[in-house]
């Protein structure tokens, strides 16, 4: 199956739905593969901890899924993202059944992980939509986010307290074709870059059929009214633009763009757009069978790591390479090991956790179905952890039930690791209840 051609129909409203810049499902069982060794860019061979992760600490052995609503229970959380320097949560409260709503951060306090304060309307920071929701930035003068109001204006804030910040309206000419709005997590360098997926003529998700194509377009903060053009993609007859498929990120830690393409198999690949280099083009960087779903990619001690789902099963691989050279290699296989869905699948928004020395990715999967709605934010979930590079992997389920799930976010506290994520009450857009919810993990 072809991840850009839906075997479903999908719904009209869908083009609404809070993450359309996502992905299509399909029925297929996971597929039982073993993990092969890692590669480092430094040495030959990868040397993953030896001990065991349940006998190197207790609290992994013996570990008993706990999660818990937390914030408003009647307000709308969703798309929450967590800063990179771990302390504020930026979220959008949708308002609206049209979309529209307001941009908030709040600050999260690192020994318990509860919100500052608690309903998470902290700093009110602009009224937006569902297309121009706000996401987290990093640079050198600390913390940030972008979005858009809804006029198309391009705006960054700074957050300065739990219930402050600063508001910079950019230069960018306004768009309100623009959405999926994101800027580069980049500690060391003075300032950045902002993408975003520009529709051709209208407003609204990927599956729009008003659109006939979508581009990737990015801006310099030093520059920020200089729009640039990476690349068009052509809207297919049915289903998602690669680009939404294998969403498009910023590497965290790099100033280079990972996003879907199609190869000359029709299979849905990965690209980057490295702006490291002195000319950057996109360059191909996977070659292997299997639809690229979401990669989430990270630059971390000179290793380039790319997970991504594959084939919209219960599915994610995990591959390497050496900073800006060559392909990447497939290196670890996660499949969740016990699960208690009937035809789990969609393996979908990994998130890496660094912590104590050891490498950690949580996801999501859900009950198969038979519309986009349903598989992503509707049916029966489950959010995992899992070891990365670790042997032997292991995995632990962090869900108490058998809820609608998405989007889990990783927050790692003063000794503690927590993740959020939201649980979906309705059958629709127009109807939908976004509650957040916080799950404790083994990590400690």
């Amino acid at each position: 199956m072809k991840i850009t051609r839906l075997i479903f129909t999908l719904p009209a409203f869908l083009p609404l739905i809070i993450i359309a810049c996502r992905f299509s499902a399909s029925g297929s069982p996971p597929v039982q593969a073993t993990p092969t060794k890692t590669v480092s860019a430094r040495q030959t061979e990868f040397v993953p901890h030896s001990e065991s992760v349940g006998d190197a600490n207790a609290s992994f052995a013996n570990f008993i899924p706990h999660s818990e609503p937390v914030g408003d229970p009647n307000a709308n959380y969703a798309n929450i993202e967590f800063t990179a320097d771990g302390k504020y949560m930026v979220w959008f409260e949708m308002t609206h059944r049209q979309g529209n709503g307001v941009v908030w951060h709040c600050a999260i306090n690192p020994e318990t992980g509860d919100l500052i304060p608690p309903d998470g309307r902290g700093f009110r920071a602009f009224e937006s939509t569902v297309y121009g929701r706000a996401n987290p930035g990093m640079d050198s003068n600390g913390a940030y986010y972008v979005g858009m109001d809804r006029a198309g204006r391009m705006l960054l804030v700074r957050p300065t307290g739990a219930a402050s910040g600063e508001v910079q309206a950019l230069s960018t000419p306004p768009d309100p074709t623009r959405r999926a709005i994101y800027p580069t997590i980049l500690p060391g360098q003075n300032l950045g870059y902002v993408f975003w997926i520009k529709n051709e003529d209208t407003p609204g998700g990927g599956m729009n059929r008003a659109n006939d194509w979508f581009e990737l377009q990015y801006i310099s903060l030093d520059k920020p009214a200089q729009v640039m053009v990476i690349e068009r993609q052509q809207r297919p007859p049915r289903g998602f633009a690669p680009m939404d498929s294998a969403f498009a990120r910023w590497m965290k830690g790099k100033p280079a763009l990972t996003y879907g393409f199609e190869d000359e198999n029709g299979v849905v690949q990965v690209r980057i757009f490295d702006l490291t280099q002195p000319n950057p083009v996109p360059q191909a960087v996977t070659n292997d069978p299997g639809n690229k779903i979401d990669p989430y990619s990270w630059l971390y001690d000179g290793l380039e790591i790319l997970i991504p789902g594959i084939d919209a099963q219960a599915r994610s691989h995990v591959y390497t390479r050496p900073s800006g050279e060559g392909w990447f290699t497939l290196q670890e296989i996660i499949i969740p090991p016990d699960s208690r869905l009937e035809n789990p699948g969609l393996a979908q928004s990994n998130e890496t956790i660094l912590f104590d020395g050891k490498i950690y990715t949580v996801y999501q999967i859900n009950e198969a179905g038979t519309n986009f709605w349903d598989v992503t934010f509707a049916n029966p979930g489950e959010i995992w952890l899992s070891t990365v590079f670790q042997t032997p992997q292991q995995q632990w389920l962090l869900t108490d039930s058998l809820t609608a799930k998405a989007e889990p976010e990783p927050f790692i506290g003063t000794s503690n690791v927590w993740v959020f994520y939201n649980v979906i009450e309705g059958d629709s857009l127009r109807n939908a209840v976004w509650r957040l919810y916080r799950s404790e993990t083994p990590i400690q």
